[in-house]
């Protein structure tokens, strides 16, 4: 972690223990005022539109205006500065995707599974709990700060808040599974929705005690994807052995968008070509970067 995000543990958060709207708006930068106008206004702060998905189809984005964007960044920031787990690896500063596929060098076995439609499934409920049970904050603070965080009761898409908390949402969850993994000798990552447990060998019995608690806890779980002894692919890394590897897939890619290039192009797209390659060498270096640590 760099000197300027000191991490401490979540009972000396500012937000822990927080009593008074007073305090809480002091936090947030708002007046009294306006804090409570924002958090009774929310679902009116925000815009709904369609994105492409690089893999086909769209995503909706439910996105907040610039206001309640800027409180939800400035809670997540309070958030992120609680002292993470060491299987959480998104979003924690200084901890990347390769990273998280780097925890799983070496394992003969790993499972993945995918959180479904993870901060829609995440209910305002949840972050009132997390709040008024975990932080304890009085009922006012924990109310507030869960109207500010959602959107038409559950986690917004496109809230730079969301993918933190909907990890502190569920971290009874969480900590149940790490507590089956460690009892075991396995190794467990989450990289906001993804989960990926590994190890010597992983028991039926206790992969089902895993997805129960996630189906316990009203989520769902799909992608579903288990390997034995043959590269595993998590996060967009290809974990073989004790080897990480660039998925072929990005590998062609990269040739196709150099090949691109030689022809003529307009300068826009051209720019955008450029562009494309530098974020998928970018890739290929972090990888190749992390490989031969």
């Amino acid at each position: 972690m760099s000197s300027d995000h000191k991490v401490y543990p979540l009972d000396q958060s500012p937000l822990f223990k927080l009593t008074t709207k007073k305090r809480l708006a002091a936090l947030l930068a708002l007046s009294i005022g306006e804090m409570q106008l924002l958090a009774k206004d929310a679902n009116a702060l925000y815009s709904e539109f369609d994105v492409l998905k690089k893999s086909g189809g769209v995503r909706g984005v439910e996105s907040p205006h610039h206001r309640l964007k800027t409180v939800q960044a400035r809670i997540a920031n309070l958030l992120s500065r609680i002292a993470p787990p060491d299987y959480l690896f998104c979003p924690v500063k200084g901890r990347c995707y390769v990273k998280n596929a780097a925890e799983h060098l070496g394992q003969r076995v790993v499972h993945c599974l995918d959180i479904r439609k993870y901060f829609p499934s995440t209910p305002s409920r949840r972050i009132y709990w997390f709040f008024f049970s975990i932080m304890q904050c009085e009922k006012d603070v924990a109310s507030i700060l869960a109207n500010l965080a959602t959107y038409q009761g559950h986690l917004p898409t496109g809230s730079p808040l969301s993918p933190i908390m909907a990890f502190f949402a569920y971290s009874d969850v969480w900590e149940i599974i790490a507590g089956y993994c460690e009892v075991h000798g396995y190794r467990l990552t989450i990289y906001i929705d993804d989960v990926t447990i590994s190890g010597a060998s992983l028991s039926p019995s206790v992969l089902w005690d895993v997805k129960r608690a996630i189906h316990g806890a009203g989520l769902q779980y799909h992608k579903e994807r288990h390997f034995v002894d043959r590269p595993a692919e998590i996060t967009g890394v290809i974990v073989h052995r004790e080897q990480l590897l660039v998925p072929n897939r990005q590998l062609k890619k990269l040739r196709e968008t150099e090949r691109d290039l030689k022809q003529p192009h307009s300068d826009i797209h051209r720019k955008k070509l450029l562009e494309r390659l530098a974020g998928l060498r970018a890739q290929t270096s972090q990888i190749a970067t992390a490989r031969h640590a």
